[in-house]
Protein backbone atom coordinates (compact mmCIF):
# COMPACT_ATOMS: atom_id res chain seq x y z
CA UNK A 1 0.00 0.00 0.00
CA UNK A 2 1.54 3.31 -1.12
CA UNK A 3 1.90 6.12 1.39
CA UNK A 4 -0.83 8.77 1.31
CA UNK A 5 -0.56 12.35 2.55
CA UNK A 6 -3.26 14.83 3.52
CA UNK A 7 -2.34 18.51 3.85
CA UNK A 8 -4.29 21.29 5.55
CA UNK A 9 -2.61 24.56 4.57
CA UNK A 10 -4.56 27.64 5.75
CA UNK A 11 -7.55 25.40 5.09
CA UNK A 12 -11.12 26.69 5.07
CA UNK A 13 -14.48 24.98 4.56
CA UNK A 14 -17.66 26.93 3.82
CA UNK A 15 -21.24 25.63 3.61
CA UNK A 16 -23.72 28.45 3.11
CA UNK A 17 -23.02 31.01 5.85
CA UNK A 18 -21.09 28.50 7.96
CA UNK A 19 -17.30 28.85 7.77
CA UNK A 20 -14.83 26.46 9.40
CA UNK A 21 -11.08 26.98 9.64
CA UNK A 22 -8.77 23.96 10.00
CA UNK A 23 -5.41 24.26 11.71
CA UNK A 24 -2.34 23.74 9.50
CA UNK A 25 -1.02 20.18 9.58
CA UNK A 26 0.39 17.44 7.35
CA UNK A 27 -0.55 13.82 8.12
CA UNK A 28 0.89 10.74 6.46
CA UNK A 29 -0.02 7.07 6.43
CA UNK A 30 0.19 4.89 8.36
CA UNK A 31 -1.11 6.59 11.49
CA UNK A 32 -4.00 8.51 13.03
CA UNK A 33 -5.14 12.10 12.59
CA UNK A 34 -7.72 13.54 15.00
CA UNK A 35 -10.05 16.28 13.76
CA UNK A 36 -11.21 18.05 16.92
CA UNK A 37 -13.84 20.76 17.32
CA UNK A 38 -17.21 21.49 18.96
CA UNK A 39 -20.49 20.11 17.65
CA UNK A 40 -21.63 22.01 14.59
CA UNK A 41 -18.14 23.23 13.74
CA UNK A 42 -18.05 21.24 10.49
CA UNK A 43 -16.13 18.06 11.41
CA UNK A 44 -18.56 15.66 9.72
CA UNK A 45 -18.80 17.74 6.54
CA UNK A 46 -14.99 17.91 6.51
CA UNK A 47 -14.73 14.09 6.64
CA UNK A 48 -17.30 13.72 3.86
CA UNK A 49 -15.44 16.32 1.79
CA UNK A 50 -12.19 14.37 2.20
CA UNK A 51 -13.77 11.11 0.97
CA UNK A 52 -15.97 12.78 -1.68
CA UNK A 53 -19.32 12.09 0.01
CA UNK A 54 -20.37 15.69 0.66
CA UNK A 55 -24.06 15.73 -0.18
CA UNK A 56 -24.40 19.51 0.05
CA UNK A 57 -24.10 21.21 -3.33
CA UNK A 58 -23.07 24.68 -2.11
CA UNK A 59 -19.82 23.63 -0.49
CA UNK A 60 -16.55 25.45 -1.00
CA UNK A 61 -13.14 24.66 0.43
CA UNK A 62 -9.53 25.67 0.02
CA UNK A 63 -6.21 24.45 1.39
CA UNK A 64 -7.18 20.75 1.62
CA UNK A 65 -5.19 18.35 -0.52
CA UNK A 66 -4.95 14.54 -0.59
CA UNK A 67 -2.00 12.91 -2.35
CA UNK A 68 -2.11 10.90 -4.53
CA UNK A 69 -5.46 11.97 -5.97
CA UNK A 70 -6.55 8.38 -6.71
CA UNK A 71 -6.30 7.40 -3.03
CA UNK A 72 -8.88 4.79 -1.93
CA UNK A 73 -11.11 6.26 0.80
CA UNK A 74 -13.82 5.00 3.16
CA UNK A 75 -16.23 6.76 5.55
CA UNK A 76 -17.77 5.34 8.75
CA UNK A 77 -20.60 7.57 10.08
CA UNK A 78 -21.34 8.29 13.73
CA UNK A 79 -24.63 6.38 13.48
CA UNK A 80 -24.49 2.90 11.88
CA UNK A 81 -25.75 2.76 8.30
CA UNK A 82 -29.54 2.22 8.25
CA UNK A 83 -29.48 0.01 5.12
CA UNK A 84 -27.62 -3.31 5.09
CA UNK A 85 -27.58 -5.91 2.32
CA UNK A 86 -26.72 -9.00 4.35
CA UNK A 87 -28.66 -11.18 6.80
CA UNK A 88 -25.78 -11.59 9.25
CA UNK A 89 -22.53 -9.73 9.81
CA UNK A 90 -20.52 -12.23 7.76
CA UNK A 91 -22.77 -11.49 4.74
CA UNK A 92 -21.95 -7.79 4.93
CA UNK A 93 -18.25 -8.55 5.25
CA UNK A 94 -18.30 -10.98 2.31
CA UNK A 95 -19.90 -8.33 0.07
CA UNK A 96 -16.91 -6.02 0.56
CA UNK A 97 -13.99 -8.43 1.11
CA UNK A 98 -15.21 -11.56 -0.76
CA UNK A 99 -14.17 -13.82 2.11
CA UNK A 100 -10.54 -12.65 2.01
CA UNK A 101 -10.59 -11.32 5.55
CA UNK A 102 -9.00 -12.31 8.84
CA UNK A 103 -10.19 -10.42 11.97
CA UNK A 104 -7.36 -8.72 13.90
CA UNK A 105 -6.11 -10.79 16.82
CA UNK A 106 -8.59 -13.60 16.06
CA UNK A 107 -10.89 -11.89 18.56
CA UNK A 108 -13.79 -14.16 19.64
CA UNK A 109 -16.12 -11.20 20.22
CA UNK A 110 -15.69 -10.15 16.58
CA UNK A 111 -16.71 -13.65 15.44
CA UNK A 112 -19.80 -13.55 17.66
CA UNK A 113 -20.88 -10.19 16.21
CA UNK A 114 -20.30 -11.31 12.61
CA UNK A 115 -22.34 -14.49 13.18
CA UNK A 116 -25.33 -12.55 14.56
CA UNK A 117 -28.40 -11.51 12.55
CA UNK A 118 -28.07 -7.79 11.80
CA UNK A 119 -31.70 -7.15 12.69
CA UNK A 120 -31.06 -8.44 16.22
CA UNK A 121 -27.84 -6.49 16.78
CA UNK A 122 -27.68 -3.80 19.45
CA UNK A 123 -26.55 -0.27 18.60
CA UNK A 124 -23.03 -1.09 19.81
CA UNK A 125 -22.83 -4.27 17.74
CA UNK A 126 -24.00 -2.43 14.61
CA UNK A 127 -21.36 0.21 15.19
CA UNK A 128 -18.62 -2.40 15.66
CA UNK A 129 -19.79 -4.10 12.45
CA UNK A 130 -19.18 -0.87 10.50
CA UNK A 131 -15.68 -0.59 12.01
CA UNK A 132 -14.95 -4.24 11.11
CA UNK A 133 -16.11 -3.57 7.52
CA UNK A 134 -13.69 -0.64 7.27
CA UNK A 135 -10.89 -2.94 8.46
CA UNK A 136 -11.92 -5.56 5.92
CA UNK A 137 -11.80 -3.08 3.05
CA UNK A 138 -8.41 -1.69 4.20
CA UNK A 139 -8.48 1.49 2.06
CA UNK A 140 -5.73 4.10 2.04
CA UNK A 141 -7.74 6.60 4.12
CA UNK A 142 -10.52 5.74 6.58
CA UNK A 143 -12.61 8.55 8.12
CA UNK A 144 -14.43 7.76 11.38
CA UNK A 145 -17.07 10.15 12.77
CA UNK A 146 -17.05 9.77 16.60
CA UNK A 147 -16.26 6.02 16.49
CA UNK A 148 -16.35 5.55 20.29
CA UNK A 149 -19.54 7.50 21.08
CA UNK A 150 -22.37 5.40 22.47
CA UNK A 151 -20.13 2.37 23.12
CA UNK A 152 -19.72 0.77 26.52
CA UNK A 153 -16.30 -0.15 27.87
CA UNK A 154 -16.23 -3.61 26.27
CA UNK A 155 -17.04 -2.37 22.78
CA UNK A 156 -14.80 0.70 23.18
CA UNK A 157 -11.83 -1.61 23.81
CA UNK A 158 -12.75 -3.70 20.77
CA UNK A 159 -13.15 -0.62 18.55
CA UNK A 160 -9.79 0.68 19.74
CA UNK A 161 -8.06 -2.60 18.89
CA UNK A 162 -9.53 -2.72 15.37
CA UNK A 163 -8.78 0.94 14.65
CA UNK A 164 -5.21 0.64 15.98
CA UNK A 165 -4.62 -2.36 13.74
CA UNK A 166 -6.09 -0.47 10.76
CA UNK A 167 -3.83 2.53 11.47
CA UNK A 168 -0.73 0.37 11.08
CA UNK A 169 -1.40 0.25 7.32
CA UNK A 170 -3.74 3.15 6.50
CA UNK A 171 -4.25 6.79 7.45
CA UNK A 172 -7.10 6.84 9.95
CA UNK A 173 -8.90 10.19 10.42
CA UNK A 174 -11.14 10.49 13.49
CA UNK A 175 -13.55 13.39 14.06
CA UNK A 176 -14.34 13.98 17.74
CA UNK A 177 -15.24 16.69 20.23
CA UNK A 178 -13.50 14.87 23.09
CA UNK A 179 -10.03 15.66 24.39
CA UNK A 180 -9.04 12.26 25.79
CA UNK A 181 -9.52 9.91 22.85
CA UNK A 182 -7.25 6.92 22.30
CA UNK A 183 -4.98 5.85 20.65
CA UNK A 184 -2.31 8.51 20.08
CA UNK A 185 -2.11 10.45 16.85
CA UNK A 186 -1.61 13.82 15.20
CA UNK A 187 -4.23 16.53 15.68
CA UNK A 188 -5.95 19.22 13.61
CA UNK A 189 -8.51 21.66 15.00
CA UNK A 190 -11.73 22.85 13.39
CA UNK A 191 -12.72 26.35 14.51
CA UNK A 192 -16.01 27.91 13.48
CA UNK A 193 -16.33 30.79 15.92
CA UNK A 194 -17.02 30.36 19.61
CA UNK A 195 -19.93 30.83 21.98
CA UNK A 196 -20.06 34.06 23.91
CA UNK A 197 -18.48 34.11 27.35
CA UNK A 198 -21.94 34.29 28.96
CA UNK A 199 -24.85 32.07 27.92
CA UNK A 200 -27.97 33.11 29.80
CA UNK A 201 -31.05 31.27 28.51
CA UNK A 202 -34.45 31.83 30.16
CA UNK A 203 -35.66 29.56 32.95
CA UNK A 204 -37.66 26.50 31.77
CA UNK A 205 -41.41 26.55 32.26
CA UNK A 206 -42.45 25.62 35.83
CA UNK A 207 -44.30 22.31 35.99
CA UNK A 208 -45.01 19.39 38.33
CA UNK A 209 -44.39 15.75 37.47
CA UNK A 210 -44.45 12.30 39.05
CA UNK A 211 -43.61 8.74 37.93
CA UNK A 212 -44.56 5.49 39.65
CA UNK A 213 -43.34 2.17 38.21
CA UNK A 214 -44.14 -1.18 39.84
CA UNK A 215 -43.36 -4.72 38.65
CA UNK A 216 -42.58 -3.56 35.13
CA UNK A 217 -41.93 -6.30 32.53
CA UNK A 218 -41.16 -5.49 28.89
CA UNK A 219 -40.80 -8.29 26.34
CA UNK A 220 -39.00 -7.67 23.03
CA UNK A 221 -38.30 -10.88 21.14
CA UNK A 222 -36.36 -13.15 23.51
CA UNK A 223 -35.38 -10.25 25.80
CA UNK A 224 -37.27 -9.62 29.06
CA UNK A 225 -36.60 -6.35 30.85
CA UNK A 226 -37.66 -6.05 34.48
CA UNK A 227 -37.79 -3.10 36.88
CA UNK A 228 -39.20 -3.97 40.28
CA UNK A 229 -40.01 -0.45 41.47
CA UNK A 230 -39.19 3.17 40.69
CA UNK A 231 -40.88 6.17 42.30
CA UNK A 232 -39.98 9.73 41.38
CA UNK A 233 -41.69 12.74 42.91
CA UNK A 234 -41.84 16.27 41.55
CA UNK A 235 -38.29 17.65 41.24
CA UNK A 236 -36.55 14.25 41.27
CA UNK A 237 -34.36 12.55 38.63
CA UNK A 238 -33.08 9.02 38.03
CA UNK A 239 -30.64 7.44 35.60
CA UNK A 240 -31.00 3.98 34.03
CA UNK A 241 -27.56 2.49 33.39
CA UNK A 242 -26.47 -0.61 31.49
CA UNK A 243 -24.47 -1.72 28.43
CA UNK A 244 -25.79 -1.42 24.87
CA UNK A 245 -28.60 -3.89 24.31
CA UNK A 246 -29.56 -4.18 27.98
CA UNK A 247 -32.96 -2.54 27.46
CA UNK A 248 -32.51 1.12 28.43
CA UNK A 249 -34.22 2.51 25.33
CA UNK A 250 -37.01 -0.08 25.52
CA UNK A 251 -37.70 0.97 29.11
CA UNK A 252 -38.01 4.64 28.16
CA UNK A 253 -40.25 3.76 25.21
CA UNK A 254 -42.53 1.78 27.53
CA UNK A 255 -42.70 4.69 29.99
CA UNK A 256 -43.53 7.01 27.07
CA UNK A 257 -46.34 4.66 26.01
CA UNK A 258 -44.72 3.49 22.77
CA UNK A 259 -44.21 -0.17 23.84
CA UNK A 260 -46.53 -2.70 25.43
CA UNK A 261 -45.66 -3.82 28.94
CA UNK A 262 -46.96 -5.63 32.01
CA UNK A 263 -47.08 -4.00 35.41
CA UNK A 264 -47.89 -0.46 36.47
CA UNK A 265 -46.69 2.87 35.06
CA UNK A 266 -48.34 6.00 36.41
CA UNK A 267 -47.30 9.45 35.14
CA UNK A 268 -48.53 12.86 36.25
CA UNK A 269 -48.55 15.44 33.48
CA UNK A 270 -47.33 15.50 29.87
CA UNK A 271 -44.23 13.55 28.85
CA UNK A 272 -41.33 14.71 26.70
CA UNK A 273 -38.88 12.35 24.99
CA UNK A 274 -35.43 12.83 23.41
CA UNK A 275 -34.41 9.59 21.62
CA UNK A 276 -30.92 8.17 21.30
CA UNK A 277 -31.39 8.09 17.51
CA UNK A 278 -32.00 11.77 16.74
CA UNK A 279 -32.71 10.98 13.05
CA UNK A 280 -36.14 9.53 13.87
CA UNK A 281 -37.67 12.88 12.91
CA UNK A 282 -39.12 13.08 9.36
CA UNK A 283 -36.33 13.98 6.91
CA UNK A 284 -38.18 16.78 5.09
CA UNK A 285 -38.57 19.17 8.03
CA UNK A 286 -36.54 22.25 8.97
CA UNK A 287 -35.26 23.25 12.38
CA UNK A 288 -38.12 25.77 12.60
CA UNK A 289 -40.68 22.99 11.92
CA UNK A 290 -39.22 20.94 14.79
CA UNK A 291 -39.35 23.88 17.21
CA UNK A 292 -42.92 24.84 16.21
CA UNK A 293 -44.26 21.30 16.56
CA UNK A 294 -42.59 20.56 19.90
CA UNK A 295 -43.85 23.92 21.22
CA UNK A 296 -47.36 23.23 19.89
CA UNK A 297 -46.98 26.60 18.09
CA UNK A 298 -47.05 28.51 21.41
CA UNK A 299 -45.36 31.86 20.72
CA UNK A 300 -43.49 32.20 24.03
CA UNK A 301 -42.11 28.65 23.83
CA UNK A 302 -40.99 29.16 20.21
CA UNK A 303 -39.23 32.43 21.06
CA UNK A 304 -37.48 31.01 24.15
CA UNK A 305 -36.45 27.87 22.26
CA UNK A 306 -35.14 29.71 19.17
CA UNK A 307 -33.19 32.23 21.26
CA UNK A 308 -31.68 29.51 23.47
CA UNK A 309 -30.68 27.36 20.49
CA UNK A 310 -29.16 30.43 18.85
CA UNK A 311 -27.05 31.06 21.97
CA UNK A 312 -25.98 27.42 21.85
CA UNK A 313 -24.81 27.76 18.24
CA UNK A 314 -27.84 26.25 16.44
CA UNK A 315 -28.76 29.36 14.51
CA UNK A 316 -30.42 28.79 11.12
CA UNK A 317 -34.15 28.07 11.57
CA UNK A 318 -34.53 27.32 7.86
CA UNK A 319 -31.78 24.70 7.87
CA UNK A 320 -32.96 21.12 7.16
CA UNK A 321 -33.04 19.21 10.43
CA UNK A 322 -31.16 16.20 9.01
CA UNK A 323 -28.14 18.36 8.08
CA UNK A 324 -27.52 19.29 11.73
CA UNK A 325 -24.85 17.41 13.67
CA UNK A 326 -26.01 14.76 16.15
CA UNK A 327 -25.35 17.10 19.09
CA UNK A 328 -27.28 19.93 17.42
CA UNK A 329 -30.22 17.62 16.68
CA UNK A 330 -30.26 16.52 20.33
CA UNK A 331 -30.35 20.17 21.43
CA UNK A 332 -33.10 20.92 18.88
CA UNK A 333 -35.26 18.14 20.34
CA UNK A 334 -34.52 18.92 24.00
CA UNK A 335 -34.73 22.71 24.30
CA UNK A 336 -38.34 23.20 23.05
CA UNK A 337 -39.54 20.47 25.43
CA UNK A 338 -38.02 22.34 28.37
CA UNK A 339 -40.18 25.37 27.54
CA UNK A 340 -43.42 23.57 26.64
CA UNK A 341 -44.87 22.73 30.07
CA UNK A 342 -43.99 19.04 29.93
CA UNK A 343 -43.96 17.51 33.42
CA UNK A 344 -41.72 14.51 32.68
CA UNK A 345 -38.63 14.34 30.44
CA UNK A 346 -37.16 11.05 29.19
CA UNK A 347 -33.63 11.61 27.85
CA UNK A 348 -32.03 8.64 26.10
CA UNK A 349 -28.19 8.73 26.14
CA UNK A 350 -28.29 11.95 28.19
CA UNK A 351 -25.69 14.42 26.80
CA UNK A 352 -24.21 12.22 24.06
CA UNK A 353 -22.66 14.25 21.24
CA UNK A 354 -22.84 17.59 23.10
CA UNK A 355 -19.52 19.32 23.80
CA UNK A 356 -18.39 20.32 27.31
CA UNK A 357 -19.41 24.01 27.17
CA UNK A 358 -22.95 23.25 26.05
CA UNK A 359 -23.17 20.34 28.50
CA UNK A 360 -22.77 22.76 31.40
CA UNK A 361 -25.54 24.97 30.03
CA UNK A 362 -27.93 22.03 29.52
CA UNK A 363 -27.08 20.62 32.95
CA UNK A 364 -27.99 23.95 34.56
CA UNK A 365 -31.19 24.24 32.50
CA UNK A 366 -32.41 20.79 33.51
CA UNK A 367 -31.56 21.46 37.15
CA UNK A 368 -33.74 24.59 36.87
CA UNK A 369 -36.44 22.41 35.29
CA UNK A 370 -36.21 20.05 38.28
CA UNK A 371 -36.36 22.96 40.71
CA UNK A 372 -39.57 24.02 38.96
CA UNK A 373 -41.12 20.63 39.73
CA UNK A 374 -40.24 18.57 36.65
CA UNK A 375 -39.23 14.90 36.74
CA UNK A 376 -36.39 13.46 34.63
CA UNK A 377 -35.21 9.98 33.65
CA UNK A 378 -31.95 9.65 31.71
CA UNK A 379 -29.83 6.73 30.47
CA UNK A 380 -26.10 6.04 30.44
CA UNK A 381 -24.17 3.24 28.61
CA UNK A 382 -22.36 1.92 31.67
CA UNK A 383 -22.65 -1.05 34.01
CA UNK A 384 -23.03 -4.77 33.46
CA UNK A 385 -26.81 -4.99 33.68
CA UNK A 386 -29.91 -2.80 33.63
CA UNK A 387 -30.06 -0.81 36.87
CA UNK A 388 -31.46 2.46 38.20
CA UNK A 389 -29.49 5.05 40.13
CA UNK A 390 -30.75 8.25 41.71
CA UNK A 391 -29.95 11.77 40.64
CA UNK A 392 -29.03 13.66 37.49
CA UNK A 393 -25.74 12.45 35.94
CA UNK A 394 -22.95 15.02 35.99
CA UNK A 395 -21.82 16.58 32.69
CA UNK A 396 -18.25 16.33 33.94
CA UNK A 397 -18.06 12.50 33.86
Amino acid sequence: MAQVIIRFNNAMLRVGDHVAHISNIIAKSPGILYIRGPNGSGKTILLKTIVGLDEINEIFYTGIKVEPENTRKWFVPQEPWLITLGDIGYDELWLISHDNYTPPGNEQLIKEILAKKIGYMSYGERKILEIIKAHGIMPDIVCFDEPYSGLDEKYSRLARMIIEDLSRQALVIIATNKENVFPEGHEARVMAGSLGEVIDPPTPSPTSGKIIIEKLIITRGKKRIKIRELRLRSGEAATIIGPNGSGKTSTLLAIAGALKYKGRIEIKGKTGFVPDDTLLVSPGVTLRNVIDNLCKHRKECVEHSSNTLRELGVEDDDKPYVTLSDGQRRLALLIPQLFSNRSVLLLDSWLEGIDSLRRKVIYDLINQYLEGGGTVITTLPRGEELDVIEGLPSPYD
